[in-house]
């Protein structure tokens, strides 16, 4: 190999090499990267501890002697979608002087919470305690007292149908003592016209509320106490969501034949939206459950986009000569509107003979009695038996014997023949 060539060799291997090294560097470099293929940044999620906000219910305080002992009733509130679990002192869970771990929870719940937890200290010694959870620290100073702070839970549907009503009830506390047993609260939904429910000695209180479209709805409900009670209000909020209504339920069920062991029952409707249930139970008829049918009850569900249902309700084998008979199929207590609330199960009658042995039968001698086995001649045929069989069998008979003696008399006469041959032959 020349000089020359081998020169142009090296050269061109270490432009290769170079080029090479560049495209890694723009591989690997983010100044060097095509903007137009690069991927965004994924979005951080928050973290667990920002969605829960801690709660100061109230504060008692007591004197004790030389001790200032005050009480902290606390909850908390959680946006988030899970449980979050954060450790007792372990930074983002933490009093804020003194001992970081003092017994709070450490696993919450979504959710609005009150009195999950007590903490009671020396109010002298760590007049400014507070309870950091994430990113927010409360203020204990700033709590009203026990003896006049109430809260308010609130308990609403898992599942509400739009265009119905959503049952709701709220619970209002009182810190360390009893219910209030008194005063009202003022549910609203999505900020609407307040409906005002008494609370009950137990401090109950119950509303049923419009829902009008389907979605996620807010609820917030009020505690308005008596004005003589010396007791503060309190809300309460939670959400919840509603579904598409339910199209109108409706039942059918299938033809039964003979033989059949069971009958499917269909419960329809002309839409999937929406969830919906139904009971589903039979009725006699002429029927009768456990002689003709087995009884059914039982509660048919359809989930959202499910348009059919299907049950079963067993046959049972009836005796020849049962008649034709009826029981009946009912839907109850749907939640949703019904247009077709019963369906019709019709049993079809039994022989009294089996197909089979009724074939078998004839009337010779008489309803009952076995038919002879049949002829494979034609029906005309001049030898089955007839009105004048007697007479054709004494005809046959002669005709018979005169064949015999026809044929006898020609054997002898054939024989006298053979014989005459022979003498001729022999005088010959």
């Amino acid at each position: 190999m020349s000089r020359p060539h081998a020169r142009f060799r090296l050269a061109s291997a270490l432009t290769l090499l170079a080029l090479s090294g560049l495209g890694i560097a723009a591989a690997a470099s983010p100044a060097l990267a095509d903007p137009a293929v690069s991927a965004p940044p994924a979005p951080t999620p928050p973290a667990p501890a920002d969605a829960l906000t801690p709660l100061v219910d109230c504060v008692q305080d007591a004197p004790l002697g030389t001790v200032a002992a005050r009480t902290v009733v606390l909850g908390y509130r959680s946006t988030a979608s899970a449980p979050v679990s954060l450790p007792a002192g372990g930074g983002s869970n933490d009093l804020t002087t003194g001992a970081a771990d003092r017994g709070q929870p450490a696993t919450f719940e979504p959710g609005e919470h009150h009195g999950v937890w007590l903490l009671t200290l020396d109010a002298a010694v760590e007049p400014a305690l507070g309870w950091r959870l994430g990113a927010t620290t409360t203020d204990f100073a700033a709590a009203p007292a026990c003896t006049a702070a109430t809260a308010v839970t609130l308990s609403t549907p898992s599942k509400v149908s739009a265009g119905g009503t959503a049952a709701v009830s709220a619970t209002v506390t009182r810190m360390l003592l009893a219910a209030p047993g008194s005063g009202s609260v003022a549910f609203s939904l999505d900020g609407g016209t307040p409906v005002l429910a008494p609370v009950s000695a137990t401090g109950v209180a119950r509303a049923d509320l419009p829902v009008s479209a389907a979605g996620t709805h807010s609820l917030t409900a009020t505690f308005q106490p008596e004005q003589a009670s010396g007791l503060l209000s309190a809300v309460g909020t939670a959400t919840f969501t509603a579904t598409a209504p339910s199209a109108p339920l409706t039942v059918a069920t299938d033809s039964v034949v003979a033989g059949s062991t069971s009958v499917l029952v269909t419960v329809a409707r002309a839409s999937g939206a929406g969830d919906a249930t139904v009971d589903v139970m039979t009725a006699d008829g002429t029927a009768r459950a456990g002689a003709d049918y087995t009884a059914l009850a039982t509660t048919v569900a359809l989930a959202d986009g499910q348009t059919t249902a299907t049950v079963r309700v067993s046959l049972a084998s009836r005796p020849a000569g049962s008649p034709a008979a009826t029981f009946f199929v009912l839907l109850q207590r749907a939640s949703t509107s019904v247009t077709t609330a019963s369906a019709t199960v019709m049993l079809p009658g039994v022989a009294a003979v089996a197909p089979a042995t009724a074939a078998a039968a004839g009337t010779h001698g008489g309803v009952g009695t076995p038919a002879a086995a049949s002829s494979v001649l034609p029906p005309d045929d001049p030898t089955a038996a007839g009105p004048g069989a007697t007479t054709s069998a004494a005809q046959d008979l002669a005709v018979l014997f005169g064949g015999i003696l026809l044929t006898a008399g020609g054997i002898l006469g054939v024989l006298g023949l053979v014989r005459a041959a022979g003498m001729r032959e022999a005088r010959a």
